[in-house]
């Protein structure tokens, strides 16, 4: 059995943005045993929900556009010239076609894909959310639920730029796929 301590996803954001951060993710003075076991029930039972009431609107309609058979809704709320970046995979697309390119492709190899925005805060011009990115890849033997951290950098009220988080191993891994696996054709 693998087990695994989460740390939080606004805590590696602040990282990335080159912010200190005082204290530890988990209390010091619980066992590893215990942390891990902390980590897997806040995992489980995730946030308080009062902690999903504080993500800013804009990455609420994010979340909810991904969740939309119509790739409009996600492209509508970018700007016609944005960068959306799959840090990941190193992939980027340009502009509202390359979104809506990415989106769609996106839900052609991963059934039931989601994103459950748990937390986020809103800075001067950006966005950053927490959560967990789930879905089942096609034609992989199990669904994988991983934990993702997506930056939106803003102008006015759209997107110029969105930057997704998360482990690409750990999603294959959770998959039952090989570390080395592609897509077909790709």
């Amino acid at each position: 059995m693998r087990t695994r301590t989460f740390t939080s996803g606004l805590t590696v954001a602040a990282l990335i943005a080159g912010t200190v951060i005082a204290g530890p993710a988990t209390s010091a003075a619980a066992s590893p045993g215990k942390r891990a076991a902390q980590a897997a029930a806040q995992h489980v039972a995730g946030p308080p929900e009062h902690e999903k009431d504080r993500v800013p609107a804009i990455g609420r309609r994010w979340a909810a556009a991904w969740m939309t058979t119509d790739t409009r809704d996600l492209a509508r709320l970018y700007t016609q010239d944005a960068v959306y970046t799959d840090r990941a995979l190193n992939l980027v697309f340009r502009g509202r076609e390359g979104v809506a390119e990415w989106e769609t492709g996106s839900h052609q190899l991963v059934e039931d894909l989601g994103f459950d925005v748990t937390s986020g805060f809103r800075g001067s011009d950006g966005v950053v959310l927490q959560g967990t990115f789930t879905g089942h890849i096609a034609g992989a033997p199990r669904p994988f639920a991983v934990p993702v951290v997506t930056v939106l950098r803003l102008r006015g009220n759209l997107i110029r730029s969105s930057d997704d988080y998360y482990n690409r191993g750990e999603i294959l891994s959770d998959s039952g796929l090989p570390a080395d696996w592609t897509p077909t054709g790709g």
